[in-house]
């Protein structure tokens, strides 16, 4: 009898763990907690779903950018002036892209031309990015950490149902994810890409310019991971704090290695992340949990959504199908 590839074992494992959860979570709520819970899993997916899927477009082209954490809040912190200055949440949001874009591709530029380590340098853009949007808050808005959005009208509008709102870029997220499988797998630039990933000195000889890929990539995947920290900041939140991110930069990191750098399987886990991090926020307004968070145990529900990727950690067996040179400084031929 023939063994299913891992990567068909672990969407399968997904789907049932999936099926379960859903199933629980639907006989013991009543429908209208139910759909609420769901939207609450969906709107916080949103953010992990998109920084994973551009750090995937990055690994394939052979770059390891683990700064997605400095991105994000950068991202969120330059969405929220710019919405401010513009008076107008897209405008804040194309500055969120911007930024991300910007730090991707100078962070490409040092990985590439420059020959740096690229490990360092993404936890240099992580260090630089808690320091320098903590300093910044402090000088324009004279707030020691954090800022609330001036109006609510600077707030991306999100689209009614009769249990809450749900972001407009849920939908969005999940045609970039599918977007991005298609332009991998089935288009010239993917296969380039996943060439300059998987041997660059050959592709370099093929007459591809591995530099020029992998800095585009790079700049796709920041500008993905500023428009997470946008989302944060402008949709979810309402505000951006100096640790807006809250780790899900690295949880991003966690759901594309155990995917093996499959787009629907890392955003599958991370619309389990979301369902757990929905979860610990419904939790904490049941009516027979208010005795238990009063005493602090709203802290122990906030540990869910990272026990869910503890969890799921355990559960996948990592596949082996990263990109062969992924990490590794290439020096082109001159």
């Amino acid at each position: 009898m023939n063994r299913l590839p891992d990567r068909v074992q672990n969407r399968l494992i997904l789907l049932g763990v999936a099926a379960v959860t859903l199933t629980g979570l639907w006989l013991t709520l009543n429908p209208s907690a139910f759909a609420n819970l769901i939207i609450l899993a969906l709107n916080a997916a949103v953010p992990i779903a998109l920084a994973a899927t551009g750090e995937i477009i990055n690994e394939r082209g052979g770059l390891v950018n683990v700064g997605v954490e400095g991105v994000i809040i950068a991202g969120a912190f330059s969405a929220v002036y710019a919405a401010e200055q513009s008076g107008n949440p897209y405008g804040g949001l194309a500055g969120g892209v911007a930024t991300g874009a910007l730090i991707g591709g100078a962070f490409a530029y040092v990985a590439t031309h420059g020959r740096g380590v690229q490990v360092i340098a993404g936890f240099g853009v992580n260090m630089i990015a808690l320091g320098l949007v903590a300093l910044l808050l402090l000088m324009i808005w004279t707030t020691p950490g954090f800022h609330l959005l001036t109006s609510d009208a600077l707030r991306v509008p999100r689209l009614r149902t009769p249990w809450g709102g749900i972001s407009w870029l849920v939908p969005v997220t999940l045609l970039v994810a599918a977007l991005t499988h298609v332009c991998i797998d089935q288009t010239r630039f993917g296969s380039r890409l996943r060439a300059a990933g998987y041997n660059p000195f050959v592709t370099d000889a093929a007459g591809i310019d591995v530099y020029r890929l992998r800095i585009l990539a790079c700049t796709i995947g920041g500008a993905l991971a500023g428009l997470a920290g946008a989302y944060l900041s402008l949709d979810y939140l309402g505000s951006v704090t100096k640790n807006v991110a809250q780790g899900r930069g690295f949880i991003a990191l966690a759901c594309l290695v155990f995917s093996g750098l499959d787009v629907f399987l890392a955003v599958g886990i991370a619309l389990l992340f979301g369902l757990a991090e929905g979860l610990s926020l419904w939790l904490q307004n049941v009516p027979w949990a208010k005795e238990f968070v009063q005493r602090g145990g709203g802290f122990l529900f906030l540990t869910l959504p990272y026990v869910s990727v503890l969890v799921a950690l355990l559960a996948f067996p990592r596949l082996e199908t990263l990109s062969k040179a992924v990490g590794e400084t290439y020096r082109r031929s001159e």
